[in-house]
């Protein structure tokens, strides 16, 4: 049993574990069983001052790296190598790393595309084993920070500031 499922049930969370042993990818895992696309979320790895942080986005979107970068006030700061996630994150496969700060012991970010969605479906540590749980189960026990880290999500807070500021006047 995968290292991640057994942390879950420890936490007594419920979710959902999707195998596919065939599968190379986790968005090819999510299809066969049925789940959205919109459902996956990815964490992307970065290497800043104090270590290694996780940055939570949609499986589809790309980091905007200016943008973690600001959220982890490192303008330094960068992706970590596949060999920094090897050695970090151990169980994954560099591409894979599941969304649990606290069992890696990592500051995580979240994108609000991902806070806002009820369900989400994250890579266990490799493509072909995907988990999926409600957001709130997710995220209960880890300390997380929600800021947009992709330029979707900054879109639409720019959207939505343009819209209050139109309402007020």
């Amino acid at each position: 049993m995968s290292a991640f499922i057994e942390y879950l049930q420890g936490r007594g969370v419920a979710f959902t574990v999707l195998p596919r042993p065939q599968s190379d990818s986790a968005l090819d895992t999510i299809r066969a069983h049925g789940v959205p696309a919109g459902d996956l979320a990815r964490t992307v790895v970065m290497h800043y001052r104090y270590g290694f942080a996780m940055m939570v986005i949609p499986a589809e979107a790309e980091l905007n790296l200016s943008l973690a970068q600001t959220a982890l006030d490192d303008l330094d700061a960068r992706e970590a190598t596949l060999r920094e996630i090897h050695a970090q994150f151990a169980g994954t496969d560099g591409s894979c790393v599941p969304p649990l700060g606290l069992y890696f012991l990592a500051p995580m970010w979240v994108d609000p595309e991902i806070a806002g969605r009820d369900q989400v479906a994250f890579a266990a540590g490799k493509p072909s084993l995907v988990i999926r749980m409600s957001r709130a189960d997710l995220f209960r026990d880890d300390p997380f920070v929600i800021t947009p880290l992709t330029g979707v999500a900054q879109a639409k807070l720019a959207e939505d500031a343009t819209a209050v500021v139109a309402d007020i006047a």
